[in-house]
């Protein structure tokens, strides 16, 4: 296990280290930096869809969808990450404990 924890440390330090040896101190065209900006964010949006619907796209959990609307508004007006993801996961938890002690 510790073998492969160093390996794929080793990757990826070889992985991220690739483009700035390759560029050296030269800037990106604007446009490969506008992907670069952009790549995380629809990265982190695609894993949001499939854990959404889930592995085949036909298990939707309806009570994920309040909880995630309380993190877009909060991140809407502008708090923290760690604030928006706690709000988004008391909201879900709160609905599913109202709905199990109900049904």
């Amino acid at each position: 296990m510790v073998l492969a924890v160093v390996a794929l440390a080793l990757v990826n330090f070889l992985y991220k280290a690739a483009g700035p040896a390759s560029f050296g101190n030269r800037p990106f065209p604007p446009r490969i930096r506008e992907v670069a900006d952009a790549l995380p964010i629809a990265l982190l949006a695609a894993l949001l869809v499939v854990n959404l619907f889930g592995p085949r796209w036909h298990e939707l959990n309806w009570t994920t969808l309040p909880g995630l609307a309380v993190a877009l508004m909060l991140r809407a007006r502008h708090r923290s990450h760690l604030t928006c993801i706690v709000g988004g996961v008391v909201c879900t938890v709160a609905l599913r404990g109202v709905l199990s002690a109900i049904g």
